[in-house]
């Protein structure tokens, strides 16, 4: 579970998009992550023989003044007794967009992560706290 809470963090400093890659582009407005790995949402990012920790939602709004806010929801599944819990994770910061290659900076500790952006699409991919890379798509 410590790696998902992890993950879910970082995860949301990746989440934005926009409708062109100009250095003066406009990206505000509110995305909706739709895929991971490929697969719909909810989509299971890590799983051992004791846990499976699945990410079921996310968005992110990116704000004119170029802060950003977001929440990413997440469940958590105990293999060996079926019970299943459920959190979200809130995340925020401020960002900038050079020629479509966005940088979101957490507003809590400083850590930065990038994506491309084009189309109302911006994709990301990474060790995200999690043994292996994942690839997160959000979309306006």
């Amino acid at each position: 579970m410590r790696r998902l809470v992890g993950s879910a963090l970082l995860v949301m400093l990746a989440a934005c998009g926009g409708d062109s890659t100009g250095p003066n582009a406009d990206v505000t407005g509110n995305y909706t992550l739709r895929t991971v790995n490929g697969g719909n949402v909810p989509a299971v990012v890590y799983q051992d023989t004791l846990e499976k920790d699945e990410l079921t939602s996310g968005n992110i709004t990116l704000n004119a003044d170029k802060t950003w806010t977001g929440l990413l929801s997440a469940r958590i599944t105990d293999l060996t007794s079926g019970a299943a819990n459920t959190f979200s994770a809130p995340a925020s910061g401020t960002y900038t967009n050079a020629s479509g290659t966005l940088t979101l900076t957490d507003g809590t500790d400083g850590s930065k992560l990038m994506g491309s952006v084009g189309g109302g699409t911006l994709t990301i991919s990474g060790n995200i706290l999690v043994p292996e890379v994942i690839t997160l798509v959000f979309k306006r």
